[in-house]
């Protein structure tokens, strides 16, 4: 993959210790490819259980599933460990033990260090393969708040009218989701009702502020995405910035510098966009929660006002 033991070497020029880096180089791309392959098929088989795990759960704090992922990310973290442990001990031991004995002024002192970046970026790509996997992992954590919620209104709209007054009898309209244990007051003979909601109503301030921000969360990521593209001009002119010491053409070091100048331009931009936008989804996500538990709207309103002077 990497081809560094495909170059064409006369025999005599290589030194005999170059055998043993050869080998531990193809054993640790063939231990890596052997790894990768049992967390692939280790995670495809936990994802869907995962997923079948949270929906079936009736438990309100998800306890069985919560404990099983633990487990699942557990085993993923053990590969990782694995894969860490085998390249301190197998690649950087012996890239250390021939660094220290070869002299930086020997010509083969390249092959050391050849050896070690093939294997680093080996390592790299195994360790973005983890994240991958990390991250699907992750994403079966994520509840259908949709559904919780309407399950919620059809648990108020069956319930709403069947109330009854302790006193006198009559009926007494639950005018709203309540979200604690409440006194209502009976329309005909005054008497004070307590009426306490069901554990499925009561978590619905639990899950609020998660449905408001899957609500808006294209709001975010139009945040992150300019977020992120400031960071992205910053390297690219930094790159042009770093051609121009080996250019001599006073038109080509012309052409970099307006390039240049036009990322600053773009960047000076997203730098100023990227709060604005992250405002807008700020205020419709706390819009959207305040639209799905009124009732405490005026605490989430502190909590934005806070979290707009804090940014």
């Amino acid at each position: 993959m990497f081809g560094l033991f495909n170059k064409q070497k006369d025999d005599e020029a290589i030194p005999g210790w170059y055998s043993e880096l050869q080998e531990s180089q193809q054993r640790w791309f063939s231990f890596l490819e052997k790894l990768e392959a049992k967390m692939e098929e280790f995670a495809v088989a936990a994802i869907p259980e995962l997923k079948e795990i949270l929906q079936s759960d009736d438990d309100l704090y998800k306890r069985t599933f919560h404990r099983v992922y633990s487990g699942v990310n557990g085993q993923l973290n053990n590969t990782r460990e694995k894969a860490r442990n085998t390249y301190e001990e197998k690649i950087l031991n012996v890239y250390y033990n021939y660094n220290a004995q070869i002299s930086v002024l020997s010509k083969h002192h390249d092959l050391v260090s050849d050896f070690r970046n093939a294997c680093s970026d080996r390592y790299e790509e195994f360790e973005n393969k983890y994240e991958y996997w990390r991250k699907q992992i992750e994403k079966t954590q994520e509840r259908d708040l949709e559904a919780e919620y309407q399950k919620i209104l059809d648990e108020y709209d069956a319930i709403k009218n069947k109330f009854n007054c302790t006193q006198c009898g009559g009926n007494i309209e639950i005018e709203k989701i309540f979200l604690i244990e409440t006194y209502i007051s009976c329309p005909y003979c005054k008497t004070q009702n307590t009426f306490a909601p069901s554990t499925q109503a009561r978590n619905l301030q639990n899950i609020a502020r998660g449905l408001a921000e899957q609500r808006t969360s294209h709001l975010y990521e139009a945040f992150e995405t300019e977020d992120k593209k400031e960071r992205e001009l910053y390297h690219q002119r930094h790159e042009l910035s770093l051609s121009k010491i080996h250019e001599s053409d006073k038109k080509a070091l012309n052409e970099i510098q307006a390039k240049m100048d036009e990322l600053e331009e773009q960047r000076q931009s997203a730098i100023k966009n990227a709060p604005k936008l992250y405002q807008i989804y700020l205020r419709a996500m706390y819009d959207e929660w305040n639209k799905i538990t009124p009732d405490l709207k005026e605490h989430n309103e502190k909590m934005y006002q806070n979290q707009i002077q804090n940014k």
